[in-house]
C-alpha cells in the first residue's frame, strides 16, 4: 500500500526568503509562511496566524529568491520529513522538517507602482506572461498548476488570504 506524505500551505510570507549555500555550492532557501487562523477573544474574532518554517532547494529555491517577497501570498506543496538527533547533553531530539516540492502560485503584494510584476511562465507554457494590474494575482512559477492543485486553491477562501496583513506581525521564532 502506498502512503501519502504531503502538506499543502496557502498563506503569506512573513519575511523575504533567506538564502544559504551548501558545501557543494547548492542553493537552499528558508521561508516563513503565515497561514490565516482566527480565535475568539471575548465577543470578537481576532487574527492569530500560524507560522510555518519551510525549506526549498535547487531551482525552486532560486525561483523563490527571484520572485517571492515579504507579504506575497503563495501556495506550496511540501513533503514532511522527521529527523532525530542527539544533542550535546546526550538527549534525543526530534524535529519535523517541511521541504517545498512545488510552488503552486505566488500572488505578489502590491508594489509602489500598483502593478504586479509577473514571474516568467514555465518552459512548457504557451506564451510569456505580461505585467498585469494588482487585481490579477496568480503568478506561475516553474510549472503550471495541475488540475487537483487548482481545484484545491479554488476551494480555499482567497479573499481572506489576500486581506491578511503580514507586515505588522511578529514571527514567533
Amino acid at each position: 500500500m502506498n502512503g501519502l506524505n504531503k502538506a499543502y500551505f496557502i498563506g503569506h510570507l512573513g519575511r523575504d526568503p533567506e538564502p544559504r549555500t551548501t558545501k557543494s555550492d547548492k542553493t537552499v532557501v528558508s521561508v516563513t509562511l503565515a497561514t490565516p487562523h482566527s480565535k475568539k477573544e471575548g465577543e470578537t474574532w481576532v487574527d492569530n496566524p500560524d507560522w510555518h518554517r519551510l525549506t526549498a532547494f535547487g531551482k525552486t529555491a532560486e525561483n523563490l529568491l527571484r520572485n517571492a517577497h515579504k507579504g506575497d501570498a503563495m501556495a506550496v506543496e511540501c513533503v514532511i520529513r522527521p529527523s532525530r538527533w542527539t544533542d550535546k547533553e546526550g538527549h534525543t531530539r526530534y524535529e519535523v522538517n517541511l521541504y517545498i516540492e512545488r510552488v503552486l502560485w505566488i500572488a505578489q503584494k502590491r508594489r509602489s507602482t500598483g502593478d504586479v510584476a509577473v514571474a516568467p511562465r514555465a518552459a512548457n507554457a504557451a506564451s510569456p506572461a505580461p505585467s498585469v494590474g494588482a487585481e490579477q494575482l496568480d503568478i506561475e512559477m516553474e510549472m503550471e498548476m495541475d488540475a487537483e492543485a487548482e481545484a484545491e486553491v479554488e476551494r480555499s477562501d482567497p479573499g481572506r488570504i489576500r486581506n491578511f496583513n503580514a507586515d505588522g506581525e511578529e514571527i514567533p521564532f
